[in-house]
């Protein structure tokens, strides 16, 4: 009997002259009671249905991979988002060895970036052995309305009950890193050809990360688009973990729109593997093609 093949776990791009590469954390996977407040079982289906997928009748969660990504260009190597770590989910936590593998090492990586401060993307950064970070030679940026929300004294007590204890284990690791993040405004420059976009809403503060070089573009988009058909079909539904609906609604649709429009690659943090597809506009919404 043949053995089932071992599913990719990095994956590489050229964008010009940068070298881009997918790493793996795993996948998560949350309710959908959760992640579609007021939306029944029948309408997401029916959704999913008329945009090419298959959501089963009985199913109560959605997945979503994790997908963390890498930026090399000739002067720097940048990690956008870290993944949850082993502390998230069981399911979480493996992109530090998928890292190694793929033959880059924490000691050459010069910049860190985050989108947000959500444990799916934020606390994979701590090396549970020694609770410091994992890259202890990069620069450590973070939106700087990100660091300000997270940072309000009782913000453990504003977020719904379900995300109460995520916000502490968030506030923990902020605290522990307070010396190595450095707050930026959406549109700094990381380096050139690799530079934050506003598009918050999911949180006070979340950017995407604009790349660009030679004629080529992506947009490492961070959670303005996170799942395959909702997202990009219906991007005014709410989504249960955004702190700002409405602000995030707009940014899906901004920024859909500008992708269509421009023919901009998009590499999604919770898209299929890896990641990497176009926005195609279709009737009143859009769909993402896998590319």
């Amino acid at each position: 009997m043949r053995a089932l093949a071992s599913p990719p776990t990095t994956h590489r791009i050229a964008v010009g002259s940068f070298e881009i590469t997918v790493v793996s954390d795993g996948d998560v996977t949350l309710p959908l009671d959760f992640l579609l407040p007021g939306r029944s079982r029948d309408e997401i289906s029916a959704l999913y249905l008329a945009n090419g997928g298959n959501l089963p009748a009985n199913a109560a969660a959605l997945r979503g991979e994790v997908n963390v990504t890498v930026v090399k260009t000739p002067d720097a190597t940048i990690v956008i988002d870290c993944g949850g770590g082993t502390d998230f989910m069981p399911t979480t936590g493996r992109y530090a060895t998928n890292l190694e593998a793929a033959g880059i090492t924490a000691d050459s990586v010069t910049h860190v970036v985050f989108t947000h401060a959500h444990a799916d993307h934020f606390w994979g950064v701590i090396d549970p052995f020694d609770d410091a970070s994992r890259f202890q030679k990069a620069r450590h940026v973070m939106p700087a309305a990100e660091l300000e929300y997270w940072r309000r004294p009782n913000i453990a007590n504003e977020v719904p009950d379900a995300m109460r204890g995520m916000a502490l284990g968030i506030v923990r690791r902020l605290d522990g890193l307070r010396e190595r993040i450095e707050a930026v405004k959406p549109g700094a420059e990381i380096v050139p050809g690799v530079a934050l976009v506003d598009t918050a809403g999911h949180t006070p503060g979340h950017v995407s990360v604009a790349i660009s070089s030679g004629a080529e573009q992506i947009l490492v988009g961070g959670d303005v688009l996170t799942n395959p058909f909702v997202s990009f079909a219906k991007p005014d539904w709410t989504w249960g973990p955004d702190v700002e609906p409405d602000r995030a609604a707009a940014a899906r649709k901004r920024t859909l729109d500008m992708l269509a429009t421009d023919r901009i690659r998009l590499l999604g943090y919770h898209l299929p593997w890896p990641g990497i597809g176009r926005v195609e506009r279709n009737h009143s919404g859009y769909r993402f093609v896998q590319s």
